[in-house]
């Protein structure tokens, strides 16, 4: 029995300086799969794992954290291909919005996360104009612009064109459809007040595509208010 015990321990022993210590499986390779060539380059970068580290001894923990510290990557899996290799899968984030502010243009996912600044975004994304810095703004406005454009009804819906957004310094926004213009406060609240928008647009005496320059004030939803109707007349 005691013979038999102290094979084990020898073998446990054995495979554990075969993993951690020897030259046996030792990183000889690392790659990058997914992202952009700049990306997947930045992850690399980041990673920092020497060559001839044994595999076993590579932190997956920490290895992501340093490359999570590359704001334009939303999750890495770091996966160990034996006996030499390691291969870093990225994931970028999705643009939600461009935020353009104090002449620069941030790129912003549907968590609010300003993580890449561009010279020229997708015409694909709305582009917010705002009357400060994007860095300024914290990420709850951000994520309640994203949600704001995310569930905005379609044009046929809202009768108009709608205007991408702007955002002034404390946070409100306006945003133009058609002849109206709409004053949308904060960013809260966004599927309330689409709701609100989309029934006064229904009115015979709102028409986006009418003569009368009107605003509709969906600050307070359950309390809006409607300027430059026409006058009744008798």
């Amino acid at each position: 029995m005691l013979l038999w015990s102290g094979g084990v321990l020898a073998a446990a022993a054995a495979m554990v300086f075969l993993f951690y210590f020897s030259v046996a499986f030792v990183v000889e390779d690392v790659q990058v799969e997914g992202g952009r060539e700049d990306v997947a380059a930045s992850a690399l970068e980041k990673a920092q794992i020497p060559q001839g580290r044994p595999l076993a001894r590579v932190s997956e923990g920490r290895v992501s954290e340093r490359v999570l510290a590359d704001p334009r990557i939303a999750s890495v899996e770091v996966e160990r291909d034996w006996p030499s290799s390691i291969t870093l899968v990225v994931t970028e984030r999705d643009p939600a919005l461009a935020l353009r502010g104090a002449g620069t243009t941030w790129l912003a996912d549907a968590s609010g996360v300003l993580y890449e600044q561009v010279d020229r975004p997708s015409k694909k994304l709305p582009l917010i104009a705002l009357r400060t810095d994007p860095t300024e703004l914290d990420r709850r406005t951000v994520t309640g612009l994203a949600e704001l454009w995310r569930t905005r009804p379609d044009p046929d819906t809202l009768e108009g064109e709608l205007g991408a957004p702007s955002v002034d310094r404390d946070g409100s926004v306006e945003m133009d459809l058609g002849q109206l213009t709409l004053r949308w406060g904060t960013p809260t609240d966004n599927e309330k007040k689409w709701h609100v928008v989309t029934a006064l647009v229904g009115q015979e005496t709102i028409d986006p595509q009418g003569a009368l320059a009107m605003t509709i004030d969906v600050r307070v939803p359950g309390t809006p208010v409607v300027t430059g109707l026409p006058e009744a007349t008798g």
